[in-house]
């Protein structure tokens, strides 16, 4: 190769580089600065709903009170300095009447005993009251602007009114509903024309907002601030990694430039032309080993955190309090976090291809299954459109084939994906059938048709070259590297790719590839995924051990374990893993395989020789992009591998398939729970709490009492590290709000 060829072939090698890194900092500060946004309005969404929350249980409080003092028609008090008889009731006959023992009382209807306990108490508790109306007995009961306006929406059908306004210069949120006459309401209000079932009034609730403000910001402030640190860790990873690369092209462009010039000389150099070609190899070698470990330490850096954030995003979607919008904002973080890892995977096998270390994986898999999964997986994406997508095989297709599963996926994935993204109306259509080659050999035909824009002559050799997008202008989605991908995958595969097109009739793009039919002996489709909704009965207390350094994954696996009912620990390292394995013998072990001061592999090997440890079944999480190492994940004792992000099916399938654990489940078709997830019945209550002290009792039926919610969850806690059963039964009471049943339960039946 000449120098000038050489110079070429380094400045482009570079600027590969350069473009990768700037794609991967891009990438994740993209995604950083989308979720703290998002952050950022979920927190203010949650200040508002917790106030608001507030204002609603303290109307509701409100009413209870109106509703019993208009059961009974009032209540009669003694008078004293605080209570003197209401004027406005004086039309009533009955409004002062005096004991047999002489004691005086007059009678308090519902408004005015609303009126003394917001008067008394609103300042105690900090949470302002008032009932009012558009025609008040009392003068001094006249609304204020704020609930005139209210009252007025109120008799135009208005169920209720929320607003953040100022109160004596002090953000509030202001909460009114309206107050409908009842029958009892008329024995002190029938004089002003009122009829049952008409709107009275209303009371209103103002809640300081200050408080929840002052814990927004905080809250917002170090979350921000972890995000921060991550996003730069993450750009510092990244830029390490540049300028390691980059020394070692230019090391290897250096080596390459002094071996074509010792070349030219004389024979007498030859021996030590020799020795300085060794020196060039083995910088090569080098700097290929440096990439590897490159991508291996970015695969790990990038997929770790990724894992917690999808995992996060589904645990927190399955919340049954969550609004419409806030549904949608977390299927935002989830969606966006798929396409972050499959550019994320794109970048990486391009690498592998360039590097040459991208190999063939042969496996027998069912052909049918795979379209149809395809086609299903882009299905939501095509309707979103408003696009047909449809899949035509052939009948003499063979179920079962020997290729490599994953990459003909990704070659069906990355067309029919490209297909949906440049069409705008009308469809896509995935088509499989056979065929013979000129020597009599089976061949698979694989074309996807879409009625999109077209392709120009010009582009159409070009789409297949690494960060070239075609389609319409303007559309910059993904990286570029989908087709050079598609091309390659192909190409391992022993096949190639095709694109017949010309502008304004869509586009064809066709796949010749070997086909090798299989036996039919091929496992069946796993059945769909389901969520589970805890352990079925009548099995033990499984104890479950989870050893990872990234202290967010082991919080998202220790939720979803102690979720499903298992008994959970954490270990931050290795050697912290084999201390609580010899105290604590769980059943299971989840074990990340790169850790500080001892490493996965090396406390595996320690657990299977501890006492017991032969009986234990550990299996390795890793973030690495590839499973090339699971050959040495399995000699080092692990029975099983799987891959950050991993899915709830990937953590309770293993389970159910190494220990044999039987799940409950939602409903397939409304992912709904199933009966057996309601609250526990009034008896099981009372034969779960009949055993317990009667201290321990007391000091429930006193929480229950007094609607001290962190009371309930510390005697929940407190019980569960003795009886992790019994606790989740009566904390499945508490969460439904069950307090009737649990003070029946408690023997404190109140009427």
């Amino acid at each position: 190769m000449s120098d000038a060829h050489a110079d070429t072939a380094f400045r482009a090698q570079l600027r590969h580089l350069r473009k990768y890194v700037a794609l991967a900092a891009l990438v994740w500060t993209l995604f950083f600065a989308g979720l703290s946004l998002w952050l950022l309005d979920h927190f203010r969404t949650m200040t508002l709903d917790l106030a608001y929350q507030e204002a609603q249980a303290n109307f509701n409080k409100d009413q209870a009170f109106r509703f019993w003092g208009t059961l009974h028609s009032g209540v009669y008090v003694p008078v004293s300095d605080l209570v003197q008889p209401n004027p406005y009731l004086a039309h009533l006959p009955e409004r002062n009447i005096t004991t047999p023992s002489g004691q005086e009382l007059t009678l308090m209807n519902p408004a005015y005993m609303l009126r003394h306990l917001n008067e008394q108490f609103g300042d105690l508790f900090g949470v302002r009251g008032n009932i009012t109306s558009l025609q008040p007995l009392r003068p001094e009961n006249a609304p204020d602007p704020w609930e005139e306006e209210a009252l007025q929406a109120f008799r135009e059908g208005a169920e209720e009114r929320l607003e953040v306004a100022d109160i004596d210069e002090e953000p509030h949120l202001r909460y009114m509903a309206p107050m409908r006459v009842e029958r009892g309401c008329l024995e002190c209000h029938a004089h002003q024309g009122y009829e049952v079932g008409d709107i009275r009034g209303g009371v209103s609730v103002a809640v300081p907002l200050d408080d929840y403000r002052e814990r927004e910001a905080e809250t917002a402030t170090v979350t921000l601030a972890a995000l921060s640190g991550v996003w730069l860790l993450g750009l510092a990873g990244l830029s390490a990694g540049a300028r390691r690369l980059s020394r070692d092209v230019r090391a290897q462009h250096a080596a390459a430039q002094q071996i074509r010039e010792l070349n030219t000389g004389l024979e007498r150099r030859v021996e030590q032309r020799t020795a300085e070609l060794d020196e060039a190899r083995r910088q090569a070698e080098d700097a290929n080993r440096a990439k590897s470990v490159f991508l291996a330490s970015m695969s790990h850096e990038l997929r770790t955190p990724l894992n917690a954030i999808l995992g996060f995003s589904r645990l927190a979607a399955r919340g049954s309090n969550l609004t419409g919008e806030q549904r949608d904002h977390l299927g935002l973080v989830e969606r966006n976090g798929d396409h972050l890892l499959s550019l994320i995977n794109d970048v990486l096998d391009m690498a592998r291809i360039e590097s040459g270390r991208l190999t063939m994986e042969p496996v027998t898999l069912d052909l049918p299954q795979t379209l149809e999964d395809v086609v299903a997986t882009l299905g939501a994406r095509a309707r979103e459109k408003n696009l047909t997508l449809t899949l035509d095989t052939d009948p003499e297709l063979p179920r079962f084939i020997r290729s490599d599963a994953r990459k003909l996926r990704q070659i069906l994935i990355n067309l029919v994906g490209n297909a949906i993204k440049y069409t705008e109306t009308g469809g896509v259509e995935l088509r499989a059938e056979t065929r013979e080659d000129p020597a009599g050999e089976r061949r698979l035909q694989l074309g996807v048709e879409d009625t999109g824009p077209g392709i120009p002559p010009e582009q159409q050799e070009s789409i297949f070259e690494p960060f070239v997008q075609g389609g319409a202008a303007g559309t910059t989605e993904g990286t570029g590297l989908g087709l050079s991908i598609t091309r390659q995958f192909a190409e391992l595969l022993g096949g190639s790719v095709d694109v017949s097109s010309a502008p304004g009739q869509g586009s064809r793009f066709s796949v010749d590839l070997p086909l090798e039919a299989a036996d039919d002996t091929a496992d069946t489709p796993a059945p769909a995924a389901r969520r589970v909704l805890g352990l079925a009965p009548g099995q033990p207390a499984w104890r479950i051990l989870v050893a990872d350094d990234s202290e967010s994954n082991r919080i998202l696996l220790q939720r979803q374990l102690e979720e499903a009912g298992f008994d959970v620990r954490l270990a931050a390292d290795g050697e912290e893993a084999v201390e609580v394995y010899r105290e604590w013998q769980p059943h299971f072990v989840w074990m990340d395989m790169r850790m500080p001061r001892m490493d996965g592999y090396q406390a595996t090997r320690a657990i299977r020789e501890a006492p017991g440890g032969q009986d234990t079944v550990v299996v390795a999480l890793t973030a690495s992009a590839s499973l090339a190492q699971a050959r040495e994940i399995r000699e080092a004792g692990c029975a099983d591998l799987i891959s950050k992000p991993y899915s709830d099916n990937d953590i309770f399938g293993t389970l159910e398939r190494h220990l044999g654990v039987e799940f409950r489940y939602a409903d397939a078709e409304t992912d709904t729970p199933t009966p057996a997830d309601d609250a526990p019945a009034p008896e099981t209550l009372a034969a779960q709490l009949r055993p317990l002290s009667p201290e321990r009792r007391e000091a429930l039926a006193r929480a229950v009492r007094s609607g001290d919610l962190q009371g309930m969850n510390e005697w929940v806690a407190t019980l569960h590290e003795e009886d992790p059963e019994r606790a989740r039964v009566i904390h499945k009471a508490a969460e439904a709000f069950r307090y009737e049943d649990l003070l029946k339960a408690l023997g404190e039946n109140r009427t």
